[in-house]
């Protein structure tokens, strides 16, 4: 092979390439080379060797003459922008905003008042960076120049609640806080805690808070009552609540099924807590010493049992154990039966309680086989055809009468069978059907006179002083009433309504638009709140109020409508005029957006 011509000008070639190159180049790539027909040939051994088909002796040539198999073009090597001597509008807009926010700091020499009091913007920019910093996007030299602000960026980055905390101070040292007394005697109980850090209290004192009155009245409000020990109170006033129904079931062990549901995620979180030894030993003894079972399989099991012997009882006085499902004497035994049939056929009964069971005659409830539902095509034609045979034969005899009062969609298939009739589209059973029902093309049923506009209007004046509203139920005694108030809607809709039409039934309290207009009834209920703010002082009705158990459901709506955007601008108007607190931020009216 090496004195082959084969060998000998492969050879030849290598070595004619690498003269072509530079002496100090030890190893070359296909893009040193200068010619092109030179690089396109080296590239194709280059594939080859890539591909496991280059012959070795080839390899060894092209490895000893230099060759490190790269191909391709030249790397690119990127020149270094230029770097601006003028700072971007970036730059500019952010120094902005730090100046701003340091001149907020420094117009108040102590420092943490400056930042609690300056103006929102300067104070959401600074969030807006400590959240870049936590993503790692805040360069160093811009936390430098932030950490020579006149206050600890670690407080404001760190501290749990610091922005709910600084609305608050806010709004208390402007007066808009609407508990400022309880907030107050907040501030004064962490203190003596150890709670409260040193720079509220640093901020307080600038406002020449008074700490002993406020601890004093913390004292004789009771505050100083623990979480915890709130919370236990709530659990002993359940636990009363439990024994009463204990007490009304005239039963021993674990509550009824039938029992107040509300108890049972109370019931199951106290056995987890128990379970969890999260429960103090005084409250378990208390809860021990009134009945309570902290044992929950023991408790399910006595339940079981109790049911299990009213099913014996069952048995014994009819003869059979085939409680049905809506056995009105028990109902909650033929509930507890069908879920062990269920159980039983899915084989998901234990034994010791499957036994019994079987025992007493008890078998597994067989799947149900619901059957097929036949489906017939009825024809799109005959299908209006039968509706309007329906009305006729209620209402009319069962012929189309000369006035009569139809649907949109049943008139306008009429007017379409009288032009297809003349131009001869229908077939002869058609016909045949429509002769039936008396269809004359020539005089098709005319809409019904208009009604007296003075009665139903009177009626309608009689129901809103009653009611205090317009919107008349379907199952109302009075139906020509609320087809009256229908079409008068459906008038206002299609622009039929005059204006003087419209003009009288708003003075008699019609509102066209109920989801877009203050109501008599929401007006009503606003007058009882007005009449408790100015007895009150504010309008914040507690959710459980004895004495106006209605108005504190309206309050609890208000403030749900209005975090789900569905309040309009005037009932935000209205109920922000009593400083009413709001949930979730003050909300936006739907009418507005």
């Amino acid at each position: 092979m090496y004195h082959s011509t084969r060998y000998r000008k492969f050879r030849d070639k290598v070595k004619a390439l690498r003269a072509s190159l530079p002496d100090d180049l030890e190893q070359f790539a296909t893009y040193d080379l200068p010619e092109l027909k030179d690089r396109q040939w080296l590239t194709r051994f280059c594939i080859k060797q890539e591909a496991g088909t280059l012959s070795a002796w080839q390899q060894i040539i092209l490895e000893q003459a230099g060759f490190n198999w790269v191909r391709g073009r030249p790397p690119q090597v990127k020149a270094p922008k230029p770097s601006s001597p003028q700072p971007s509008a970036y730059e500019l807009r952010w120094q902005q905003k730090y100046d701003q926010l340091a001149a907020a700091c420094a117009a108040d020499n102590r420092p943490w008042l400056g930042l609690l009091l300056c103006e929102d913007a300067p104070f959401d920019w600074l969030c807006r960076q400590l959240i870049a910093l936590k993503e790692d996007r805040l360069s160093a030299e811009r936390l430098e120049k932030l950490r020579a602000l006149p206050f600890d960026l670690d407080v404001v980055r760190q501290e749990p609640g610091f922005r709910r905390w600084r609305t608050s101070f806010k709004a208390y040292r402007e007066g808009r806080l609407q508990q400022p007394r309880r907030w107050a005697v907040q501030q004064a109980l962490q203190r003596e805690t150890g709670a409260l850090p040193q720079w509220r209290i640093d901020a307080l004192d600038a406002l020449g808070f008074d700490w002993q009155v406020n601890a004093a009245a913390s004292t004789r409000s009771g505050v100083r009552k623990s979480k915890q020990e709130r919370m236990e109170d709530r659990w002993r006033a359940k636990l009363e609540q439990y024994c009463a129904l204990h007490a009304a079931s005239g039963q021993s062990g674990p509550l009824p099924v039938d029992a107040d549901p509300s108890l049972r995620p109370w019931i199951s979180r106290m056995r987890s807590y128990y379970n969890k030894g999260l429960l103090r030993p005084e409250l378990i003894e208390a809860f021990k010493a009134k009945g309570f079972e902290f044992d929950g399989r023991a408790a399910r099991r006595r339940s079981w049992q109790q049911f299990y012997r009213r099913l014996v009882a069952f048995k014994e006085k009819f003869g059979h154990a085939q409680v049905p499902s809506s056995y009105c004497d028990d109902p909650a035994l033929g509930k507890w039966f069908a879920i062990q049939q269920e159980r039983m056929r899915k084989g998901k009964l234990p034994p010791e309680k499957l036994q019994p069971l079987l025992e007493l005659g008890v078998v597994a409830r067989n799947a149900v086989a619901r059957p097929k539902v036949q489906r017939s095509h009825i024809s799109p034609w005959l299908k209006i055809f039968n509706q309007i045979l329906a009305i006729l034969t209620a209402e009319h005899g069962g012929r189309l009468p000369a006035v009569g009062r139809f649907s949109e969609p049943h008139k306008a298939w009429m007017k379409r069978q009288a032009k297809k009739i003349e131009s001869g589209l229908l077939e002869p059973w058609q016909l045949e059907k429509l002769d039936s029902i008396g269809f004359d093309l020539q005089h098709l049923p005319e809409p019904p006179p208009q009604v007296d506009w003075g009665d139903r209007l009177e009626r309608l004046r009689r129901f809103i002083q009653e009611h205090g509203h317009a919107r008349v139920p379907r199952g109302h005694p009075d139906r020509k009433l609320g087809a009256f108030v229908e079409t008068i809607r459906e008038r206002k809709r299609k622009g039929k309504l005059s204006q003087s039409e419209q003009r009288v039934l708003r003075e008699s309290g019609f509102i066209f638009t109920p989801l877009r207009e203050v109501t008599p009834a929401w007006k009503r209920l606003y007058a009882e709140l007005q009449q408790f703010h100015q007895r009150e002082g504010h309008s914040h009705v507690p959710r459980a109020y004895p004495r106006n158990q209605p108005l504190a459901e309206f309050v609890a709506q208000q403030r749900q409508r209005g975090r789900k955007g569905l309040l309009l601008a005037e009932h935000i108007r209205l109920l922000d005029a009593l400083d009413f607190r709001w949930s979730g931020g003050h909300p936006v009216p739907k009418d507005e957006t």
